[in-house]
């Protein structure tokens, strides 16, 4: 093991030759291409290379050029992010950075313009809640963002930032087709005057999908607000409603994956969900003495499941309601004449969530719960320039979660369950980082991670004891976390970045099928791996780009220790192109994309063979003459059939992988027309 981190220090040592080699190179050129400024990584407007943190954006560029349909497609390309996409609509996709596996979910922190969208439960977050053609730029911190953000962070954090209209007046018309009956109807427009502008936005979707059973059918309807009420004094009012409903094929065996791939296994069972947020930002500009944000929210979430079987038919219905307020104060000026940045701040969040399960037919009550959950954080983080180029950052946090949990079966099965639980956690962060030349720098950085059980996590449900308990034993997950980095320009036109991350965890939740079917703290396990990534803007036609990253992620401790943790594989890349201009307007791109093999989710023993490794490549060809847009693509160019997601079948003794077939070739396409 410590070779293996031997190994990778050699590697960045390399990367800082590497860099060092390349500083006269790039100093001497007139035209910088300047690094961009991010908000995630500090809460703040910064600039790219101050930042001690690997960090990527996708921009609105390079969502233009994709064939995605979702935020999930998109981040399958990128370093240090593994993408499970179970229905293939991005509907219940896992989304994991720092290979967390199956828990990835829990540990990467998913915001929407800075406000969380990570549920209370275990059913993850929702990435369609928001239409990709609404998105400005989609921001990636890998690596603990526990200090600012608090609970989920643990992996890293993914910010995507929608579209702030402004005064001049667009509006748009986009409609797209493809394979499996897909097609999608959007409108959009924008304007403003003076002092304030505003815009809104339509979207229908409809797909049946890959397989049986796997139809998806969206609506949105949702806008943005923006008002100067003077110099000092600004707000920000948006807001979305969207719902849906899908099917759920479910996963299937290894000899129903050979005889039907598409096939599903509950061919009956579906789902709906309504989801709407308002959220106010207000701005206030003091001067000299700072700014004072702060950002109240309102979620309320509505989810209806049924599941058929010879038994009878159940009904999910659960309702989350999420109350959010986080003011924060920050300051740019000099300190002791140098430059310094201070930020403040308090993240208070309260969640009511109602879950009522019915059974029949005909369907009758079968089961009432409530829960509440609060929590309070409180975070201070500083940016401190030792000198000009010699910057150092130290972060704190408190953060304290209560749970007030009740549930009533009706059955008679269980006796009602009417308890509490309290958490609380410290983290830290300390950064530096070395700016040398224009957009290039190198980091090192230290954090203590945490991560507060879920609700579901939590209860403990004995069917043959005649038991439900909230579990004492559970306790929050905590991680000490180093990493150290380079991003460099070669040349304003090619750059380069090379991160080695190491996160020594305490504490992991995991469900621990067999045999206690319990979510259980496994005491050590430890994540460690390196992230390479590059690209080049040649002869202004042509860019390439392409990363790689490694991941060794294991448990330190019996009963597992030595065994890697599930859904994690140890290699993962990606190399593309795109051309400009082939014909005046006329755009090619082609991206490679490699996933290992990796075991199976709830295979902690590692008995069983891994999921296999494997490839898939993507082709788009766009065209742009004055107002009007077309494009065409492909995806899975090759054909392949594969899986990105598998998992034991079985309860409290380990029955047979079940897995989740993913799309074969399939294309789309589109027009857009502008005003």
């Amino acid at each position: 093991m410590r070779q293996n981190w031997n190994k990778m220090f050699c590697t960045v040592m390399v990367g800082f030759a590497l860099m060092a080699g390349g500083v006269a190179m790039a100093e001497t050129e007139e035209e910088v291409t300047l690094a961009p400024v991010v908000v995630t990584a500090t809460r703040i407007e910064q600039s790219l290379e101050r930042v001690p943190a690997n960090v990527t954006v996708i921009d609105s560029e390079d969502i233009k050029n994709s064939n995605a349909k979702t935020v999930v497609n998109l981040l399958k390309s990128e370093e240090g992010v593994v993408v499970r996409d179970l229905l293939g609509n991005g509907k219940t996709s896992q989304v994991d950075l720092r290979g967390f596996g199956e828990t990835g979910p829990y540990n990467t922190l998913v915001l929407v313009d800075g406000r969380r969208v990570n549920e209370i439960d275990l059913s993850g977050v929702d990435w369609t809640q928001i239409p990709l053609d609404q998105i400005e730029r989609v921001e990636i911190v890998r690596g603990t963002g526990t200090v600012l953000y608090g609970d989920n962070a643990s992996g890293g954090v993914i910010n995507i930032i929608t579209k702030v209209p402004s005064e001049e007046f667009k509006a748009a018309t986009r409609i797209s087709a493809g394979s499996y009956g897909h097609d999608k109807e959007e409108v959009s427009v924008s304007g403003g005057h003076e002092n304030i502008a505003a815009s809104l936005f339509a979207s229908y979707e409809d797909t049946n999908g890959y397989r049986d059973n796997n139809d998806f059918r969206a609506r949105d309807l949702g806008g943005r607000i923006v008002f100067d009420a003077s110099e000092s004094l600004g707000f920000n009012l948006s807001g979305s409603h969207h719902s849906d409903d899908y099917g759920q094929p479910g996963a299937i065996s290894e000899a129903q994956l050979d005889d039907d791939r598409k096939a599903a296994r509950f061919p009956f069972d579906d789902a709906e969900i309504v989801d709407q947020y308002l959220k106010l930002g207000v701005e206030l500009y003091l001067g000299g003495s700072g700014r004072i944000f702060t950002d109240f929210s309102f979620r309320d979430r509505e989810s209806e499941s049924r599941f058929f079987s010879e038994f009878g038919t159940s009904l999910e219905e659960r309702e989350t309601e999420t109350w959010a307020i986080a003011p924060r104060y920050t300051w740019t000026g000099e300190l002791f004449r140098r430059s310094n940045t201070l930020i403040a701040g308090v993240d208070l969040y309260r969640s009511e969530q109602d879950l009522d399960t019915f059974f029949g037919p005909p369907l009758v009550p079968s089961s009432l719960g409530k829960v509440e959950r609060d929590s309070r954080g409180f975070y201070v983080n500083d940016e401190f320039s030792l000198l000009e180029n010699l910057i150092v950052s130290v972060g704190a946090r408190h953060e304290r979660v209560s749970y007030d949990i009740r549930q009533q079966d009706l059955t008679g099965f269980l006796p009602p369950l009417d308890d509490t639980a309290t958490e609380r956690e410290n983290a830290y962060s300390v950064g530096l980082t070395l700016l040398h030349g224009e957009g290039s720098s190198a980091f090192l950085r230290v954090n203590r991670s945490l991560r507060f059980p879920l609700v579901d996590e939590l209860v403990v449900t004995d069917f043959f004891a005649g038991e439900v308990h909230v579990n004492p034993d559970l306790k929050p997950q905590t991680g000490n976390h180093y990493e150290v980095g380079v991003r460099h320009y070669v040349t304003p036109d090619i750059q380069a970045r090379v991160t080695l991350f190491r996160a020594e965890i305490e504490d992991e939740i995991f469900l621990n099928k067999f045999p206690s079917f319990s979510n259980e703290n496994h005491p050590e396990t430890l994540h460690q791996g390196v992230e390479v990534g590059t690209s080049a803007d040649l002869f202004k036609q042509l860019t390439l780009y392409g990363n790689y990253t490694y991941t060794k992620a294991t448990f330190e401790k019996d009963p597992y220790k030595n065994n890697d943790i599930p859904a994690v594989p140890r290699h993962k890349a990606n190399m593309g192109f795109r051309i400009y201009d082939l014909l005046e307007g006329l755009i090619f791109s082609m991206d490679y994309n490699y996933v290992g093999s990796s075991y199976a989710i709830s295979d902690q023993p590692n008995t069983f063979e891994k999921l296999e490794k494997y490839y898939t490549i993507d082709a788009r060809l766009s065209y742009a003459w004055k107002s009007l847009k077309a494009f065409v693509g492909v995806n899975n160019l090759t054909d392949q059939e594969y899986s990105e997601y598998a998992v034991l079948s079985g309860f409290f003794v380990p029955g047979e992988p079940y897995f989740y077939p993913a799309p074969e070739r399939n294309w789309v396409g589109g027009l857009e027309l502008t005003f």
